[in-house]
């Protein structure tokens, strides 16, 4: 990735947060993480997950989750016609330290390197997401993020 494109990511990255922060669905953003010299290493989506199931009922993460459905556009009017192109789950196992037990936590983020075989060079793309519950209740369209691949 060039000097410039990753300027214009980590514009986008602090515009996104900005954007997203306090949505009450649930918000998203980009962040760009770089290695030595400016160079692109991956991108990543991070959410809070969202307060309520389409039909207005309440959702506790913990308890009423099963995964996040993403979705990938190349214009950001997502509909419920879409097909989610990947799925992720809604908890995650981490290691505690020392890595001799684990405990569970909400997912909040994404690679979106795991778009890639999806997606072409040099375009531009939206992703969004919705959490699906254990009962099979899905969450809106969290608001989708501005992902350019050129």
């Amino acid at each position: 990735m060039t000097l410039n494109r990753f300027l214009l990511l980590a514009a986008l990255t602090a515009a996104m947060s900005v954007l997203f922060t306090g949505c009450g669905g649930g918000g998203e953003g980009t962040q760009a993480q770089s290695g030595g010299g400016g160079t692109y290493t991956s991108s990543t989506l991070v959410w809070d997950p969202p307060k309520n199931f389409s039909d207005g009922v309440s959702i506790d993460p913990r308890r009423d989750l099963d995964h996040y459905e993403v979705f990938l556009r190349t214009d950001p009017n997502f509909n419920d016609t879409d097909l989610p192109v990947v799925q992720v789950a809604a908890i995650s196992d981490v290691a505690s330290p020392g890595g001799k037990s684990y405990r569970r936590i909400p997912t909040t983020e994404f690679s979106l390197d795991s778009l890639l075989p999806h997606t072409q060079p040099g375009k531009r793309y939206y992703v969004s997401i919705k959490a699906v519950g254990l009962d099979g209740l899905k969450s809106g369209f969290m608001p989708p993020v501005e992902w350019n691949l050129s």
